[in-house]
């Protein structure tokens, strides 16, 4: 998918499912604080920061003071913090592991991508299903691992998404691009 549509997807999902007057649109980089529903443009045509309505830390960056600020809905702020601060990830554009990024957003390890999955599924807050379903499901990331060599799809969407991968183990792991499952 590309980047123009995802962001797409992505804003048509959000607005569908919280009020507009949720949000703040102000020209990137904001003068002053900023509010924990805002909207940051950096050009118009590259970037837009979206967090979470109720959270400071789910979306493009966070919005909190200190890793302990957490936004209303604590338990999935939670997860996203955590999800944040992943130590093994890929910039946009970046490359690391021999992979390169070609997305606009940051792609962490898969092990990041998983404990997130959980986090969210366990979050008694009410809101973690609708950010798990942004994430997973509407987004359609990838995240990367060292594993044994793809040599296909055993299962997949007619979206193209692989559910299950089929691996040589005959050949030495090495750090390659996996479908995150859906929400």
């Amino acid at each position: 998918m590309h980047a123009l549509e995802s962001r797409f997807i992505l804003a048509l999902w959000l607005f569908s499912r919280v009020s507009i007057h949720a949000w703040e649109i102000r020209p990137y980089p904001s003068s002053g604080g900023r509010s924990e529903n805002e909207i940051e443009l950096d050009e118009p045509t590259e970037r837009i920061d979206i967090i979470f309505p109720g959270t400071k830390w789910c979306g493009s960056g966070n919005i909190a003071s200190n890793p302990d600020d957490l936004g209303k809905y604590s338990e999935t702020d939670a997860c996203c913090r955590n999800h944040d601060m992943c130590p093994d990830v890929i910039e946009a554009h970046g490359t690391k592991h021999g992979l390169t990024n070609p997305s606009f957003y940051t792609r962490l390890n898969c092990f990041c991508d998983d404990e997130f999955h959980r986090c969210l599924k366990n979050s008694k807050d009410g809101v973690g299903g609708k950010v798990g379903t942004v994430y997973f499901t509407l987004l359609g990331t990838q995240c990367f691992r060292e594993d044994y060599p793809v040599v296909g799809c055993k299962s997949s969407t007619l979206a193209g998404r692989c559910l299950k991968y089929e691996f040589d183990t005959t050949k030495p792991k090495k750090y390659q691009w996996f479908d995150v499952p859906f929400y």
